[in-house]
């Protein structure tokens, strides 16, 4: 099997997550590509406001991939916000009005000026910010190459025309039918994914480690993620204390180790990142023949 055939082989539906987290845990590169992710993601944030601001927490996350996808969809609009927003399923749609002002404040928006004036309220993003995730677009890419090097493949023609708009919303399409998929480690939400900086402090343990899943103690300073992640200190302890309560981590003076039930959750949160994020990488390879090389003579 070549390259090109092998990253086919992850183009299956949502409803076979299961049995591609199995193929990946197979993979010896399974390890890397999960560290790999998880160095890129804290990268980005630190070299980009923009991204940062994105990558704090799964809310703020599924705001600025929405603003990306309906931009790629064609226009950004408040009703279309909100259908998607209630796709995922993470944020209440009610919030669709508010969180479009975010976008706005943030710079991920600005109002469209190729409307006319009865569609004053559409917008478009922002070309800064459009940058901002088109290289985040090619953190992710990195990271599923260790796995399936024919990734590259979209990675060395991502700013070819119609390339990140075609992978942009297979992600999304991707991810909102797997928001359906039961979640079975529901209290990692609260404890990581929606608190601000919670995902970072996470991917900061994970890219430090020596191997993965983390075995044994990791060196973790409150003080040094407060100021690195831009939160308080009283901030962090509340999301160790919990991560502790909920029996993720086991706690002592200047280091912390995951439980067996914290290296659960790890699992299933990398092994779900990875494995849509590849389905979506065969499906944009298929459908776009010009991204593949030439056939040998």
């Amino acid at each position: 099997m070549d390259e090109i055939e092998s990253l086919y082989e992850w183009d299956a539906h949502v409803g076979q997550l299961a049995e591609m987290r199995e193929r990946l845990r197979r993979r010896p590169q399974y390890p890397a590509a999960a560290q790999r992710l998880a160095a890129n993601l804290l990268r980005d944030s630190a070299e980009d406001p923009l991204l940062d601001a994105m990558l704090r927490d799964a809310g703020h996350n599924v705001y600025a991939a929405g603003a990306i996808y309906l931009h790629a969809c064609g226009e950004v609009t408040l009703a279309r916000l909100k259908t998607f927003v209630a796709g995922f399923g993470l944020v209440s749609p009610g919030r669709a009005r508010s969180l479009l002002n975010y976008m706005l404040h943030l710079g991920y928006l600005e109002p469209d000026p190729a409307a006319s004036a009865p569609r004053r309220a559409s917008y478009r993003v922002a070309p800064r910010f459009l940058a901002s995730y088109r290289r985040h677009s090619a953190s992710v890419l990195d990271a599923l190459s260790v796995v399936e090097p024919a990734v590259g493949l979209i990675q060395k023609h991502l700013s070819a025309p119609g390339v990140f708009e075609a992978l942009v919303t297979e992600q999304c399409d991707t991810f909102i039918s797997g928001s359906s998929q039961p979640r079975p480690f529901a209290a990692v939400f609260r404890v990581f994914l929606h608190r601000l900086a919670g995902i970072q402090i996470l991917h900061s343990l994970v890219a430090q480690a020596t191997a993965f899943p983390p075995a044994g103690n990791i060196p973790f300073s409150i003080s040094g993620a407060a100021r690195r992640f831009k939160v308080s200190r009283a901030h962090v302890v509340r999301i160790l204390k919990d991560a502790n309560a909920e029996g993720f981590v086991a706690l002592e003076p200047g280091v912390l180790r995951f439980t067996e039930a914290g290296l659960e959750v790890l699992d299933w949160f990398y092994t779900g990142r990875l494995c849509l994020n590849l389905a979506c990488a065969a499906r944009v390879v298929k459908a776009n023949p010009q991204l593949r090389p030439p056939p040998a003579a």
